[in-house]
């Protein structure tokens, strides 16, 4: 399994707007998501598989690019 970098560079992003946690990931808004330097309509996309994997228990499988 391939690591998706788009989904790292999303992570990163996320990580350094201070939701740095599983939890505060899965809590964030729509207002947290629009308030985050440099979003694009594709990272926000990606923001949202990634809660959607938080709150499945898939992150490696987001990451690697098999988000369901």
């Amino acid at each position: 399994m391939a690591v998706n970098q788009k989904a790292v560079k999303v992570l990163n992003k996320v990580l350094e707007a201070g939701f740095t946690d599983e939890k505060a990931i899965a809590a964030m808004t729509m207002d947290d998501v629009l308030s985050m330097q440099g979003i694009t309509v594709g990272d926000i996309t990606l923001i949202n598989d990634l809660q959607k994997s938080i709150k499945s228990n898939k992150v490696i499988s987001f990451l690697g690019g098999g988000a369901e």
